[in-house]
């Protein structure tokens, strides 16, 4: 997409994160990990600095995923993981 001015813009899916290559160590800050339960539909907060002192940095976004089990109803699997990116001031 060019703007108007001749400055070359990003198409809307550049911020799409490849959740398979991403590490917890490579993820910028600004994103805000979610998970979700596919059974129930929970969803909650992840903790990164939990999530990472229990997994190490080199955990994948991916292997993340496989991981995750509902408090709730202890479901495991299918369940999601989201990002959010926190506004920037």
């Amino acid at each position: 997409m060019k703007h108007r001015r001749g400055i070359g813009l990003a198409p809307p899916d550049h911020h799409a994160v490849e959740i398979d290559k991403v590490t917890l160590r490579t993820l910028p800050q600004w994103f805000v990990i979610y998970a979700r339960c596919r059974a129930c539909r929970r969803q909650t907060l992840l903790e990164r600095r939990d999530v990472t002192r229990r997994c190490g940095q080199d955990l994948s976004l991916a292997e993340l995923a496989k991981r995750l089990k509902c408090q709730r109803c202890d479901n495991r699997s299918g369940n999601l993981l989201f990002l959010q990116m926190l506004p920037r001031d």
